[in-house]
Parts: C-alpha cells; sequence; structure tokens
C-alpha cells in the first residue's frame, strides 16, 4: 500500500474517485466542472470535495486500518474540513443541525433558499 497513486481532492471529487489507477472514463463522458458563481458557491464546492476525499480516506483505512500514511492524510483532511465548515458558516450561517446555531432567529429564516432565485 506504500506510494498509492491518489487524485488530489478536487479532480477526485469531479471524477467520483480518488484512485487513478482504478478511474476508468465511461464512453464518451465528459467530466463536469462545477461552476462557482460567487463566494458562497466556491466555499460550498470545497466543502463538498474535501468531505468527499475524507469519506474516500475513511473507506480506504476500513480496508487497510494499520496505513500510518493513509491515516496522516485522513487526519490531515478531517481538519481542513472542519476549518472549510467554520468559515463557511461565519460567513452564511450554519450547513448542519450539529452547528453551532447561536443567533436566534436562525438565519435560514430570513435568506433566500436555492429555488427562491
Amino acid at each position: 500500500m506504500n506510494n498509492i497513486n491518489l487524485y488530489g481532492p478536487y479532480e477526485g471529487y469531479i471524477k467520483g474517485n480518488i484512485f487513478k489507477n482504478l478511474f476508468n472514463n465511461y464512453k464518451n463522458y465528459k467530466i463536469y466542472n462545477p461552476k462557482v458563481f460567487n463566494e458562497e458557491d466556491e466555499l460550498l464546492l470545497n466543502i463538498n470535495q474535501i468531505c468527499f476525499y475524507r469519506h474516500e480516506l475513511n473507506l480506504l483505512l476500513d480496508n487497510y486500518p494499520n496505513n500510518k500514511e493513509i491515516l496522516d492524510l485522513f487526519n490531515k483532511y478531517l481538519e481542513v474540513e472542519q476549518q472549510e465548515i467554520n468559515n463557511y458558516e461565519r460567513r452564511y450561517g450554519p450547513l448542519t443541525v450539529n452547528s453551532e446555531m447561536n443567533n436566534i432567529p436562525f438565519k435560514w429564516e430570513s435568506t433566500k433558499w436555492p429555488w427562491d432565485n
């Protein structure tokens, strides 16, 4: 398991697989690059790709629980994930029910939902 060949978080996210040796493009399928229209979109994309990457590393650890290299990478991205979530929540409010919610009324009551545009 030494020197495993992984994509970075963004490339793994858009391909749906972080393992370079397992990615196999389907027919003429074009990989979709998510469009970012504003800072909030960019922060959410960052969170999604880091969460995906960390989850894939978690699955790898299920199979190789003694791999220190993967464990270190997992812990690094767990920390990055929390930083990205905190960064988003400071600007735009809570993402999940587990987020700290110190303001009443809750921010989602006064902001537009994606389908309200």
